[in-house]
């Protein structure tokens, strides 16, 4: 009971102090009234979250598979002080998970007063998750707040709730990408009011989450609502990151719950038939549909994975129709300040097991052919096996991958990561503002000691660890201080790249006082940042193997591709 009386009164001090009280973690939205709650980092910097605030309706009964509608309005304070549900997630069962899952959580150090009245800049963060989980739960505030900017999370649908389509204008597709650009725009509408600057918003993400905010900028309807991007280790081009036979995919998966579809080709019965079952159920059949199509190494030569974006026929609420690559290369896209770069070796994540992966290697060496992506639209089986070995060559010169598993890591990483990040980046810089890196720091702050000779060491997704965290898991003392002054690097950039659109803006001590480089290939450069132990300026990431990919890309002697 002091306990409680004492963590009252600490908590009307700190509202006194910032001349607020109760009544102000009240904030009135277009649909309705909303309550929040104070916290506090371990910085000792308060901040106030709002968390589960619903913008768009419950996609529920017959908006299922359908684009998102704005969020209708409510009576009453709605309770916004906790986010407890996920969106329905493949694969992971130890979440809440729910359809009635499009929310988005707001945390900010100020809220609007009569004594504040510089509004502050917004960073709206997109989860990754291979478009089949991820959640808006598992990303801490803390470090953002801390240095003054605030931070968006959001749910978005996933799987086939998210990704299915029956490649017509029944269920066009990219209800997920829809979700992501509902709740970018109510950001935008609404962020003032919680003391953000809707003029200063940048988007960001990691992974899939890092390839929806490339596809978030190739959306024109999203012009002006965000002002820069940061992209971690995914985008658009990266072969992973779209669905080539989205209306095979659709029935394949609708079979396993009823055989009629095997062949009933019929859009509109699959959707009248979708929205009438258990979530339950289409979750269920998409798990085994998942089992029944993936082999061990499609996710190394990521093929397009099973639910993702897709180009849709045109339609009222089409987000893309034209191939993303030549949308991109004639310079089809937002023109905002970017940050985009990846890890030094991506597919360590997705190979933890060296006998597994040994397994997958005899796979590529008994089948050349399967280590060569299908954007290359080689169909000619001789000529799809003369390629592969093209491909293997760049690695093992001339050797089967056998037992160097380094090599077939390499592979992976630059197939899934890095050619398709380093082509965008060429290209984006030719029309926008371009800064580039490359996260080499390997720490135990990063969580991933999985490690073969001859590969990098940094893991996708390990530069997460070190922006997100909440509370106590924000207490880095145990780390090594390499790994803390990481931390504070890393986070410093990121939040001065929201608040200036540029990661350098003036020298600073904790970044060894470097001015990024912004990207320019005009004269054969491609200059960036390393970023490990210490900052260094590089030129050419990756380009021993990244050269030999073009030169093969280019001998195919046509253009017209959809990832790359």
């Amino acid at each position: 009971m002091l306990i409680n009386m004492f963590g009252r009164i600490l908590f009307l001090l700190v509202l006194a102090k910032f001349g607020l009280s109760i009544d102000d973690l009240i904030i009135t939205l277009p649909n309705g009234k909303i309550r929040g709650r104070q916290d506090i980092t371990l910085q000792n910097k308060t901040y106030y979250a709002f968390e589960k605030i619903p913008y768009a309706t419950p996609p529920l009964g017959p908006l299922r598979l359908k684009a998102p509608q704005p969020a209708q309005n409510w009576e009453g304070i709605l309770d916004t002080t906790h986010i407890d549900v996920s969106c329905v997630q493949l694969e992971i069962d130890d979440q809440p998970q729910s359809e009635d899952c499009l929310y988005i959580n707001v945390f900010t150090p100020q809220l609007p007063s009569n004594k504040t009245t510089e509004l502050l800049p917004v960073m709206f963060f997109i989860h990754g998750g291979g478009y089949i989980h991820g959640s808006s739960m598992d990303y801490g505030p803390d470090l953002f707040v801390n240095n003054d900017v605030l931070l968006v999370t959001i749910n978005y649908r996933l799987g086939p709730f998210g990704f299915l389509s029956t490649g017509d204008d029944v269920i066009p597709g990219n209800q997920g990408l829809k979700d992501q650009k509902l709740a970018i725009q109510w950001t935008h509408d609404n962020i003032g009011l919680f003391g953000g600057d809707a003029e200063k918003i940048t988007i960001f993400g990691h992974s899939a989450g890092s390839a929806s905010v490339a596809y978030q900028l190739l959306n024109q309807h999203s012009e002006g609502i965000f002002q820069g991007a940061i992209l971690e280790s995914g985008s658009f081009l990266c072969p992973w990151s779209f669905q080539r036979n989205p209306r095979n995919e659709a029935f394949g998966f609708a079979t396993i719950m009823n055989s009629t579809f095997e062949t009933n080709k019929d859009s509109q019965a699959l959707l009248e038939y979708l929205q009438s079952v258990e979530t339950v159920e289409i979750l269920d059949a998409a798990n085994k549909y998942l089992v029944q199509e993936e082999t061990p190494w499609d996710y190394d030569v990521s093929q397009g994975l099973t639910w993702a974006p897709v180009t849709e026929i045109k339609n009222p609420d089409a987000f893309i129709t034209k191939k993303m690559y030549g949308l991109l290369q004639a310079g089809n896209i937002l023109k905002v300040p970017i940050l985009v770069g990846f890890a030094s070796e991506e597919s360590l994540l997705f190979n933890p097991d060296h006998n597994v992966f040994q397994n997958t290697l005899k796979a590529w060496d008994d089948n050349l052919g399967l280590i060569v992506n299908n954007n290359m639209q080689i169909t000619d089986e001789n000529k799809r096996l003369e390629m592969g070995k093209s491909i293997r060559d760049i690695y093992t010169g001339g050797q089967s991958f056998g037992s160097r598993l380094g090599d077939g890591i390499r592979y992976s990483s630059d197939t899934s990561f890095t050619k398709s990040t380093r082509k965008f980046a060429e290209f984006y810089s030719q029309i926008a503002k371009t800064y580039f890196y490359e996260f080499s720091y390997h720490g135990p702050l990063g969580k991933s000691d999985v490690h073969y000779d001859g590969a990098e060491s940094v893991a996708h997704g390990e530069e997460l660890k070190y922006l997100f965290c909440s509370g106590s898991d924000c207490n880095d003392s145990t780390f090594p201080e390499s790994d803390r002054i990481t931390r504070r690097r890393l986070i410093k950039i990121w939040t001065d790249f929201a608040k200036y659109q540029n990661p350098t803006p003036e020298p600073s001590e904790i970044l060894q006082n470097i001015t990024w480089p912004v990207l320019s290939t005009d004269n054969g450069d491609f200059l960036y940042v390393n970023i490990n132990a210490s900052l260094e300026i590089k030129n050419h990431p990756k380009d021993e193997t990244y050269q030999k990919w073009i030169k093969l890309y280019d001998s195919l002697n046509f253009t017209d591709f959809d990832t790359y």
